[in-house]
């Protein structure tokens, strides 16, 4: 994209050039902070607006439903609950481990 086509470009008129060109160091670098700011605080807002919701899941109600399920025992019932748990709650990775124990079965 060319700097003419850039929303940057665009908004950064001759007149705000002037106004940072005729402030003092100290008041330029205030400037400059409070437009960081209040770009990074906008981005912000918008990412929160655009990321999907995930509902709440009540883990025990859960299980307690599915333990109502003809033909899940105990134990069955305990490797789904396991496997709900993983994908709801993911690990960090932690690759210093991997590669240690990769070494090991070597």
């Amino acid at each position: 994209m060319s700097r003419q086509g850039s929303e940057f470009y665009n908004n950064f008129t001759k007149d705000i050039f002037n106004t940072i060109k005729g402030i003092s160091d100290d008041e330029r670098g205030d400037y400059i902070i409070q437009t960081y700011e209040n770009l990074y605080n906008r981005l912000s807002e918008e990412d929160k607006d655009s990321q999907p919701q995930t509902p709440a899941v009540d883990l025990a109600k859960l299980r307690e439903d599915l333990s109502h399920v003809r033909g899940i025992g105990g134990q069955r019932l305990d490797e789904i609950m396991a496997v709900i748990e993983r994908h709801l709650f993911p690990a960090p990775d932690n690759t210093e481990n991997k590669s240690e124990e990769n070494e090991r079965n070597k």
